[in-house]
C-alpha cells in the first residue's frame, strides 16, 4: 500500500486536541491496513521500562589459545580473577598449570578452537540476545541475579554442552558448529541431536537451563505421566516468555516437517494418552518413550518427532496461562497441581 498525504495541506489545520486525535487515529488506522502493528502474545511482557547491565561475554577460548604454553605462571596471571570459575585456585600451583599446559597444547582441542573461531568470530549477535532475554527474566523475577556468561572450548562435551554455576553461565562454543560438523559422529553424538548443535540453538539451551534451575527451585519434582507432560510444558513456556520472537521449531528443536506433524497430529495424540489410560501412569518406560530425547516418537511414527508429550505440555500450559495471566510466570511455576492446570485450561486439540 502506498500513502502519500498532502503535508502542505495538514500543517494548514489548526492544531486542537480534536484534530490531534483525528490525525492520530487515521495514521493508526493506516499503520494497522499496511500490517505494521502486531499484537504482542500473551506470554510477551513489556519490557520497555526495564533496564539491565548488557550482556558481556568473556571469551575464556580467546585468551586461553593466545598465551605462549610455555610461560604460563606469568602470563595467565592477570586473568585469575576474572576466569576464576575454569582456573581455580589450583592453577598457581605445578600441577595446575601443567594440566592448563596439557589442555591447550592438546592437537584435538587446539583444533577444535581454530574451527569455533571460524564459526564464532565474535559473539555481538549472542550478546544481543541474552542482554534481551535476561532483560525478560528480570521482569518475571526482578529479585534474581542476572549471571555472568562465558565461553570456552569444552573438548566436544555433547552431554552438557552449557552449564551453570551458581551466578555464572558456560557454554562450550565448540558444540555449536553446526549440525554437520565432522568430529561430533566421531565422538558419539547420535545424528539426531546434531540439529540442535547450530549456532541459533545457544540462546535456546542457556535459558532452557536458567528455567530448569529456577522450577526445580519452586516446584515439586514431577511423579506422573501427566506432571511430566506439564513440568515439560513450563519450561517450555519459560522459553516462550524469554524468547518471544524466538519460533517453536528452536524451542522445541524440530525442524518445519516435525512442528508440521505434530500441529496436524496432536489431537491423535492426545486421543492415544487418554485411551492408553497413560496421563496418570508412573511407569518410567512410558514417561521417556513420549517425553525423552529420541530420534522420533516410536509409537506413532518414524515421522512423528520426539519428545510429543512435552510438546502437548506446552499448548495445555500456554492455554492454561492464556486464561490466568494474573498468576504471572512464578505463579506458574509454584503451581504443582498438573491436573488443575489442565482442568483450567480449556485445552481441546
Amino acid at each position: 500500500m502506498v500513502f502519500n498525504p498532502n503535508f502542505s495541506t495538514l500543517m494548514k489545520i489548526r492544531p486542537n486536541h480534536q484534530t490531534l486525535f483525528l490525525l492520530l487515529f487515521f495514521f493508526s488506522a493506516v499503520m494497522i491496513s499496511c500490517g505494521g502493528t502486531e499484537k504482542r502474545p500473551h506470554y510477551q511482557a513489556d519490557i520497555s521500562g526495564i533496564k539491565i547491565e548488557p550482556v558481556s561475554i568473556g571469551r575464556y577460548e580467546e585468551v586461553l589459545f593466545n598465551l605462549n604454553p610455555y610461560a604460563l605462571k606469568d602470563e595467565i596471571e592477570p586473568y585469575i580473577d576474572r576466569y576464576y570459575v575454569f582456573l581455580g585456585e589450583n592453577i598457581r600451583t605445578e600441577q595446575g598449570r601443567q594440566q592448563l599446559f596439557d589442555y591447550i597444547s592438546d592437537p584435538q582441542i587446539r583444533e577444535l578452537y581454530l574451527d569455533t573461531k571460524e564459526v564464532w568470530p565474535d559473539v555481538t549477535f549472542l550478546e544481543k540476545e541474552l542482554s534481551e532475554a535476561f532483560r525478560y527474566y528480570h521482569h518475571h523475577f526482578p529479585g534474581e541475579a542476572i549471571p555472568r556468561v562465558f565461553t570456552y572450548i569444552s573438548g566436544l562435551d555433547f552431554q552438557y554442552p552449557v552449564k551453570d554455576y551458581e551466578d555464572i553461565i558456560v557454554i562450550g562454543l565448540d558444540m555449536y558448529l553446526g549440525k554437520d560438523y565432522h568430529l561430533y559422529p566421531k565422538v558419539g553424538v547420535p545424528s539426531y541431536q546434531t540439529f540442535g548443535m547450530q549456532p541459533a540453538f545457544v540462546s535456546i539451551d542457556v535459558m532452557k537451563l536458567l528455567g530448569e534451575r529456577k522450577l526445580q527451585e519452586m516446584a515439586a519434582m514431577p511423579e506422573r505421566f501427566l506432571d511430566y507432560m506439564i513440568y515439560e510444558g513450563k519450561i517450555l513456556y519459560f522459553l516462550d516468555c524469554m524468547l518471544p520472537q524466538h519460533p517453536d521449531t528452536l524451542k522445541m528443536t524440530y525442524d518445519q516437517g516435525q512442528l508440521k506433524w505434530l500441529e496436524a497430529n496432536m489431537g491423535r495424540a492426545w486421543s492415544y494418552f487418554l485411551e492408553n489410560e497413560m496421563l496418570y501412569s508412573s511407569d518410567r518406560q512410558i514417561i521417556i518413550k513420549f517425553l525423552g530425547d529420541a530420534p522420533f516418537t516410536a509409537p506413532f511414527s518414524r515421522n512423528a518427532p520426539p519428545r510429543t508429550a512435552a510438546y502437548i505440555g506446552w499448548q495445555i500450559v500456554r492455554k492454561y496461562m492464556e486464561r490466568n495471566q494474573v498468576k504471572g510466570l512464578a505463579g506458574l511455576f509454584k503451581e504443582n497441581d498438573a491436573q488443575k492446570i489442565l482442568n483450567q485450561s480449556g485445552f481441546r486439540p
